[in-house]
């Protein structure tokens, strides 16, 4: 028998002869490095995965110099052999001292590895962390105490480090910083996952024994004291990561703890007196689902530390196709409701907003996706001065394979493997696949965008878990040390060339915190200013080098301000590059900054409230359930708001659409105060089983005083339903309504209206209508169309389209429209915007609308708003249109457009739309897994028996071309939300915004010179939240303020000048020096300036 070790060492061997030699990092020859680990796994019929489920989770990496002799040592741990140190003796030469130095390790499982002084006595100690259940062992951590002469002395139970959970890491900080190294130890939950009543929330339940705890240093040894410091403990809890570092800017440390399985994270706030407050779904609003390990950093480089979490949902498309499911809407819904909040299956980067909030931008950034993903580690590659990402990935055995799991579910199948009551575990386990997985890299390109890292050489197809960087050789980049299952380590040494400067701090702290954890030092160069903490326990089951190292990029000099854990600081003027620095705590200085003469800055909004108030409630009908392949839900798409004087009293009112089930509400002002209108209860009472999308207030019959254009939308009715049809509520004087009996926009047409606009198209003094067709209900994907209604000046209005505009028939999925004088000839042109569409703009050539052919009309997108104003003060109108946005699952180019295939393709009456991407081969494949196809078009079953026949099909693989050929076809080539700045005629020039618009779909837009510095100043609102859990909800933006800084430059500001919205913005509107904005499901908030 051909002996696995060799057939790994072999396979090694190949990989480090394949690297490029451009490659950043070399994988280096362990054999000439002295370095022989691998922590394999064998199969043991009484302790297997099916017995223990964290089986394959693999092992941790710690980097620390043990000898004190300037160079990083390394211990890796194993599962079921012995762990091992190795002595860095330079010169990349190592040396294994795991016998005479004692510390293997006698208990089973170790996993996460911590080196910290515990003892202040100037050495390294090694802090291991044992799991698995094994029979005749207790799983207590060991912690080994260094004696200085590289022996150690095993000596937990001492110190009552000693735990017996299923431990999976441990880190060291002073929370309470009296002076001394406290520590939070975290744990996964005894239970077996099945064995939880999931509607009963069991998070307050305290697992006395294998809970996470948190550990107050008192003389030397470790007190439990989670419940009084208000850390969970949980029954619940199944920690796979543990992140430590300052969130809010406090100088104090906060936890932040990651959790598999169906539980969700944990964000624990220092409340600077020996607690902490859990505060994570007041500050986050959308975690990953079985969330693994953990790194905080600053990666935008302004002083606040962002968070990643790793998950697993994959980044190749047949791995996505072949391993993953996702929860329906259904099972979402019944995990918030439970108090198990929003999760969903991918990786997340929560960018801190300085406020104590965050926004999840990982899909925007482009780390979402990485396959089953443990460590994360940020660090700066290259020393360019960002900091880059490193994600360890890979699972021996993959149990979420789904033709395995279909394979075993079967009843012959499971006759076969039980037998006599015993299950057959060699059996069940050899089948399940096992497939290698590159390990990914990203670097960091502007703070918030990262790109795949293709020369970095760390993409190696593995089955890795831990990792940890450091300077192994100290020449002043990081080096990368994996630890892999059933392979050889991995080691990697960073061959940056020395292209950019860098800078290396060794800290010396006070007497029992010698290494000075929890420091917060800040660099400050030509570049800009890069801030770092020390906190060595990182990634996954990991402690990286304790010496933080900053790359500078080309600058020759830096300033650096150190703030230490106990209030000190110390500051460097024009320190020189490319060295180490040494600084001692106590040479720092007390120093506290007088803020007594700063005068607070007022900001530009302010929050205010007007009474009443009014509450949007939203029904509870789900989109999903009537078609199953859509992603988005249309029938939370509002509230939408207006203005108008609705009673004749030279004041302006705020009228708020409603949803099915509520009436239409309308704020009526008096002086400064509104009131509740209730003089037209009967009549909107009457309509308000109508999902009122718009409402248009304008002079229809010409009387002086203002009409309702009440319009019917969502998608809720029936195709058949008479609620379907707009109407004209006609206004008696009074500001109160009747209505015309009108039928609109005609007999014939019962549309989902997504928009209503008025003006004057015939210069005859009246106001006629342009009314959009949002979507055909039941057939997502079929064009909807637009209706141009001619008033006869006294109100009555009839459809008028063939003849003044028959290309509106069947335009497309209409969402917003206006009519403007593009062309300044005296006729009102006419601007539409829609899913899947263009910007059509048509013109008025006083007879008909005429569609004018530009580059506008091949921005294809998902838009949603519309805005027209002068932002130059040329005199033209520019157009400000909002998108779906970038930070999405869905991506969108010209080069690579989303596709959208509507047909009956099952030929059973109804159609259905399948939404597509091009690939990079250039052909089509469904966004939807195999599963969710089958469930819509059961036919497609027998042409797709199993996931591996389905996982490399595209459209034409699936469907016959003849089918295609018959099929509509609409496409989408941009998702940016977009600013295009008139030129001459009917051209438009589109220009660069900031970054931060692509944050979430834009579903309001509004404009004013708020800072009054003669140009106008925009606010964005969106947001989405009923979407299916694959795709996962959209809530990363708060409201969005763009100062206009002239020249077309607009600033983004983070906090909004004050403008700062949590939840789903519908509409902004602009009234008397206030700024309305509604939002779905929630109370009106207002903002004065």
């Amino acid at each position: 028998m051909i002996n696995l070790r060799f057939i790994f060492l072999v396979l090694f061997l190949f990989l480090i002869s394949c690297q490029n030699n451009d490659n950043l990092f070399e994988l280096k020859d362990n054999r000439k490095l002295g370095i022989s680990f691998s922590n394999n796994l064998g199969f043991d019929n009484d302790f297997n995965v099916y017995k223990y489920r964290n089986f394959y989770n693999g092992g941790g990496v710690a980097l620390g110099d043990i000898n004190n002799d300037g160079l990083i040592d390394l211990y890796l741990t194993s599962n079921q052999n012995k762990n091992k140190l190795f002595l860095n003796k330079g010169n990349f030469n190592f040396e294994d001292i795991t016998s005479q130095a004692n510390v293997g390790g006698t208990k089973a499982w170790s996993t996460g590895v911590t080196m910290v002084d515990i003892n202040s006595d100037g050495l390294l100690d090694i802090y291991v962390c044992n799991s698995g259940d094994i029979k005749g062992d207790n799983k207590q951590n060991e912690l080994f105490i260094n004696n200085g002469d590289l022996t150690f002395t095993e000596s937990a139970s001492n110190y009552n480090l000693d735990d017996k959970g299923y431990s999976t890491h441990a880190s060291f900080f002073d929370y309470d910083k009296d002076g001394d190294l406290d520590v939070y130890i975290l744990n996964n939950s005894y239970q077996a996952i099945g064995s939880f009543n999931l509607t009963k929330n069991e998070r307050p339940k305290r697992d006395l024994l294998g809970g996470d705890k948190l550990m107050e240093n008192v003389e030397g040894v470790f007190k439990d004291v989670s419940e009084e410091s208000n850390i969970y403990g949980s029954v619940i809890g199944f920690g796979l990561g543990v992140t430590v570092g300052d969130t809010n800017g406090d100088d104090w440390e906060d936890i932040f703890v990651s959790n598999d399985f169906f539980e969700r994270d944990y964000l624990y706030i220092n409340n600077r007196d020996g607690t902490f407050t859990e505060d994570l779904t007041n500050q986050m609003k959308s975690i990953s689902g079985a969330s693994m390990g953990a790194d905080l950093a600053d990666i935008d480089n302004d002083g606040f530390n962002d968070i990643f979490v790793t998950e697993m949902l994959p980044s190749k498309y047949e791995r996505l196709k072949s391993v993953t499911t996702f929860e329906d809407w259904n099972k979402y819904q019944y995990v918030v409701k439970n108090g198990y909040y929003h999760q969903f299956t991918r990786n997340v980067l929560h960018l801190n907003n300085r406020n104590q909030t965050f926004s999840e931008i990982g899909r925007f950034a482009g780390v979402e996706a990485s396959d089953w993903s443990w460590g994360a580690l940020f660090f700066d590659m290259e020393n360019d001065g960002y900091k880059d990402l490193f994600i360890a990935n890979g699972i021996y055995k993959d149990l979420t394979d789904q033709d395995y799991l279909q394979y075993i579910s079967n009843a012959e199948v499971v006759k076969s493997i039980v037998m006599n009551n015993e299950v057959d575990y060699k059996r069940l386990i050899e089948i399940i696949p096992s497939e290698k997985v590159p390990n990914h890299a990203y670097k960091n390109v502007n703070g918030i965008n990262f790109n795949c890292y293709i020369n970095s050489g760390l993409d190696i197809p593995s089955f890795s878990n831990g990792s940890a960087y450091g300077d192994l050789d100290n020449d002043g980049d990081l080096d990368l040390i994996v630890n892999n299952v059933n392979m050889p380590v991995f080691v990697f040494e960073n061959k940056s060339k020395n292209i950019n400067n860098y800078i290396k701090f060794e800290l010396k702290g006070l007497d029992k915190n010698v290494n000075a954890i929890g420091t917060k030092i800040i660099v400050k160069t030509k570049n800009g200013i890069q801030t770092q903490e020390v906190q060595p326990a990182r990634g996954f089951q990991s402690t990286v080098d304790i010496r933080p190292n900053f790359g500078l990029g080309d600058a020759i000099n830096v300033d650096v301000e150190v703030v230490w854990p106990y209030g000190k600081k110390t500051f460097l003027k024009n320190i020189g590059v490319n060295q180490t620095v040494t600084l001692n705590e106590k040479d720092a200085i007390e120093y506290s900054e007088d803020f007594s003469s700063t005068k607070a800055t007022k900001p530009l909004f302010q929050k205010t409230q007007i009474k009443p108030n009014v509450i949007h409630k939203e029904s509870n009908f789900v989109d999903f359930n009537r078609e199953r392949l859509i992603y988005h839900m249309c029938s939370s798409e509002g509230p939408k708001m207006t203005k108008g004087d609705i009673n004749g009293d030279n004041e302006e009112d705020i009228l708020i659409s409603s949803s099915k089930g509520n009436s239409i509400q309308i704020l009526i002002k008096n002086g400064s105060d509104y009131y509740l209108d209730k003089k037209n209860n009967k009549i909107f009472n009457h309509l308000k089983n109508v999902e009122n999308s718009e409402i248009l207030p304008f002079d229809a019959d010409n009387d002086g005083d203002l009409d309702l254009y009440f319009s019917s939308g969502s998608v809720e009715h029936s195709i058949y339903s008479q609620t379907l049809y707009d109407r004209l509520l006609l206004n008696n004087g009074k500001g109160e309504f009747i209505d015309s009996n009108q039928t609109l926009p005609d007999i014939n047409n019962k549309i989902s209206t997504g928009v209503v606009k008025s003006g004057d198209i015939d210069n005859d003094g009246d106001q006629d209508l342009f009314v959009g067709e949002r979507i055909k209900i039941g057939s997502y994907g079929l064009p909807g169309s637009g209706f141009i209604l001619m008033n006869d000046g006294k109100g009555n209005f009839s459809n008028q389209t063939q003849k003044t505009a028959p290309e509106l028939t069947n335009i497309g999925m209409i969402t917003d429209a206006s009519f403007e004088d593009i062309d300044s000839d005296g006729n009102l042109d006419l601007i539409i915007v829609g899913e899947y569409m263009g910007i059509n703009i048509f013109k008025n050539d006083g007879s008909q609308f005429v569609r004018i052919e530009n580059k506008l009309l091949d921005e294809k997108g998902w838009w949603n708003e519309i805005h027209i104003t002068d932002l130059n003060n040329d005199g033209k109108n520019d157009l400000i249109v909002g998108n779906h946005g970038l930070n999405s699952r869905f991506n969108a180019s010209k080069s690579k457009p989303i596709r959208l295939y509507y047909n009956d393709f099952d030929k059973n009456g109804f159609g259905e739309g399948i939404i597509c991407f091009e690939a990079e081969n250039g052909k089509d494949y469904p966004y939807a897994l195999r599963h969710d196809l089958i469930d819509q078009i059961k036919s497609l079953k027998k042409k797709f028996p199993d996931y591996e026949s389905f996982k490399t099909a595209d459209i034409t693989n699936i469907f016959d071309q003849k089918i295609l050929n018959q099929s509509d076809i609409h496409s989408v080539n941009t998702l940016e939300t977009s600013i295009f700045i008139k030129k001459e005629g009917f051209e438009f020039e589109k220009i660069s915004i900031p970054k931060e618009t692509q944050f979430s779909p834009v579903y309001s837009i509004n404009s004013h010179d708020f800072d009054n510095d003669g140009d106008k100043d925009i606010l964005l609102g969106g947001n989405l939240y009923d979407v299916k859990p694959e795709i996962g909800i959209y809530d990363a933006s708060y409201g969005l303020y763009l100062e206009n800084l002239g020249n077309l430059k607009f600033k983004y500001h983070r906090d909004g000048k004050g403008f700062f919205v949590k939840g789903e913005i519908r509409d902004i509107l602009i009234s008397d020096k206030n700024v309305f904005v509604s939002k779905n499901n929630e109370k009106i908030e207002v903002f004065k300036f």
